[in-house]
């Protein structure tokens, strides 16, 4: 990762996402994550069970890109990895 950016938007998530944990996530379902964030949001942030982490919500966006929310890759991967969403990878 040595030169690369710490903010990504959904095609850089993507493409992390497969070359640190060889996951393939459509744009379409880390579009749905941001709009499950957004929803959460607007219902006050409601505590979330532990018993559940595939439930809590990705991060909030960092900052704006033309328009478009950017992230912090280390907060989203943290969360990939909390989430279930994806397995730690053994070298670590």
């Amino acid at each position: 990762m040595a030169g690369r950016h710490d903010i990504v938007g959904y095609a850089e998530i993507i493409e992390r996402a497969q070359e640190d944990f060889g996951a393939d996530f459509p744009v379409s379902t880390v579009r749905n994550w941001e709009k499950y964030r957004r929803a959460w949001v607007a219902k006050g942030a409601p505590a979330r069970s532990g018993l559940r982490p595939r439930e809590t919500p990705m991060p909030a966006p960092e900052t704006t890109v033309n328009g478009t929310p950017a992230w912090s890759w280390r907060k989203v991967r943290e969360w990939l990895i909390h989430s279930e969403r994806v397995q730690q990878p053994v070298s670590e």
